[in-house]
């Protein structure tokens, strides 16, 4: 059973990547992103129009995407520690939580550079940890807020058509 979930998680992961490369071509890149907390590294960013529920059985997972925007001082830092992070000015994080909260996996970053071209990428892996920070769970917080205000729109919409 963990196997099949496993690459069921896989194939989807494969899908919200493509997803999020496409959904960025051609857009403006902060029009829908949410500044979730400021750190001594930089800022967090909660991409908005890169939200999905996924079921797996009777299991409901949350797939997002994040931004972390380095500041001066902490981005010449991570441009050092990789050769092909010297032209990276920008990661997106893609996670997986589940239905509470209480568990995630970090699923892929990719760095871009200036033009948005991925210049680096880590592998992340989709066996569940238990959240430690509280940053990470604002980050499921604010996202199960967005998807949430993102239903009620819709139901809005759909019931004055």
């Amino acid at each position: 059973m963990m196997k099949k979930l496993l690459i069921l998680l896989t194939l989807i992961f494969a899908l919200a990547c493509t997803c999020t490369a496409f959904a960025g071509a051609g857009t403006d890149k902060n029009a829908n992103m949410e500044k979730i907390t400021s750190t001594s590294a930089g800022d967090l960013y909660l991409d908005k129009d890169n939200l999905q529920a996924l079921r797996q059985g009777d299991k409901l997972f949350l797939l997002l995407s994040a931004e972390p925007r380095y500041n001066k001082e902490m981005l010449p830092k991570l441009q050092a520690t990789k050769p092909e992070l010297k032209t990276a000015i920008s990661m997106t994080q893609i996670y997986l939580y589940n239905n509470d909260g209480t568990q995630y996996a970090l699923l892929k970053s990719l760095y871009t550079d200036k033009d948005d071209n991925v210049v680096y990428t880590i592998e992340g892996s989709p066996n569940l940890q238990p959240v430690k920070s509280k940053l990470q769970m604002l980050l499921y917080e604010r996202a199960l807020t967005a998807m949430e205000n993102q239903k009620r729109i819709a139901d809005m919409l759909r019931r004055k058509a």
